[in-house]
């Protein structure tokens, strides 16, 4: 039976192509043939370009331009080696960037079932159209809506009173919900009057040794170079936390990210601005010894090898996606602001992985559980 999933636009994040790709290998293990609806942002104008190119040559001509990176014309190569992996390993739809389209398609093919999620697909500021989230364009039918661990990306309510009114009108037609989040819960019970329950990310629920036959892994790199470090939004504070640990830990830093951050002036080679291979970043959190990071993902796959980590807290993009999953395996801890004090007391602090393995094993049956469950109930 063919199943649609619905999450986030893939390709420029490796945690959101990650968890997609494990939730087709879990559902295709579950003897499913699943698809990921290739959802793009909604096509920009030609006013709007016309606008960015003015504005680009304003800039340049008055000298206050910043580096060469242009997301318009580079994005494309910057992304690359994402875009092949996608191709090469996750079932795609067609392009779609808007809502038209979409119908369109499921007009044209069957589907038992459709699937919300994972990663931050009901974040109104992420998604393309937070009312496609919400399987708007689905008619009244037999088929069956799912939320597998849906993230609101925060503990707090960011919807507008009408996205609200609209999107509980269309969370009533859901058949199960689960979200990624503890608060997501709450969220759910208040905002959208469903009930909803948490579940792993998808990334949790396939074990070290499927990642390690999928991607073929094994111990590459230098024994100097041990402390990986994968951050999103880079900072002074964050680099200082990086030597820190290189001087603590007497382990050499490395990375597996562009070498220059899109909109920096840091390189006039357009190659510095190119996402190394999604294999690559797997690769590097296996080989490593220690793994600093704020990214959720870089913290999932720190616990999936059993490699000590810190999280350096994102605000920004939202603590909740942490302490859900770190108290839920009694490693609330492992997150910091980054003081120094903390960094080097992280560093001593070891982490039971016996007692953490347990606890996810029990989160992986009853979150596999929740999957295997509804979509096997008939309507």
């Amino acid at each position: 039976m063919k199943i649609a999933i619905l999450t986030q636009p893939l390709g420029k994040n490796y945690g959101g192509i990650m968890q997609a790709w494990a939730l087709q290998q879990v559902l295709k293990g579950m003897g499913y043939e699943p698809t990921t609806i290739d959802r793009r942002p909604t096509a920009r104008s030609i006013a709007f370009k016309l606008t960015q190119i003015i504005y680009r040559h304003t800039m340049k001509a008055i000298g206050k331009r910043k580096g060469i990176f242009d997301s318009t014309r580079h994005m494309q190569h910057a992304t690359r080696n994402m875009q092949n992996f996608i191709v090469q390993h996750i079932a795609m739809s067609e392009e779609m960037d808007n809502t038209i389209k979409i119908k369109k398609h499921f007009e044209r093919h069957e589907y038992y079932a459709v699937i919300v999620g994972s990663d931050q697909t009901w974040r109104p500021s992420y998604s393309p159209n937070i009312y496609n989230y919400f399987l708007d364009f689905i008619p009244n039918s037999n088929i069956k809506r799912i939320s597998y661990a849906s993230s609101f990306g925060v503990d707090h309510w960011e919807y507008s009173k009408l996205e609200t009114i609209k999107c509980q009108e269309l969370a009533q037609k859901f058949d199960a919900i689960s979200v990624r989040e503890y608060s997501g819960i709450n969220l759910c019970n208040l905002h959208l009057n469903t009930r909803a329950e948490a579940v792993l990310d998808p990334t949790l629920l396939l074990s070290p040794e499927d990642y390690a036959r999928a991607f073929k892994l094994c111990d590459t790199s230098p024994k100097e170079e041990k402390l990986f470090t994968y951050i999103l939004d880079a900072t002074q504070k964050k680099k200082t936390a990086i030597k820190i640990l290189e001087k603590t830990l007497g382990l050499a830093a490395y990375s597996s990210q562009p070498n220059s951050y899109f909109g920096s002036s840091e390189s006039e080679n357009i190659q510095d601005y190119t996402f190394p291979m999604v294999e690559s970043w797997i690769q590097s959190i296996f080989d490593s010894e220690f793994v600093l990071t704020d990214s959720f993902h870089g913290c999932a796959f720190s616990i999936i090898f059993n490699k000590p980590f810190i999280v350096l807290g994102n605000i920004d993009r939202g603590l909740s996606r942490f302490t859900s999953l770190l108290d839920a395996l009694d490693l609330g801890s492992r997150i910091t602001s980054g003081t120094d004090a903390d960094l080097i007391r992280l560093t001593n602090e070891k982490i039971n992985w016996d007692s953490v393995n347990k606890k996810l094993d029990l989160l992986k049956l009853e979150s596999l559980s929740f999957l295997k469950s509804n979509l096997s109930l008939k309507k």
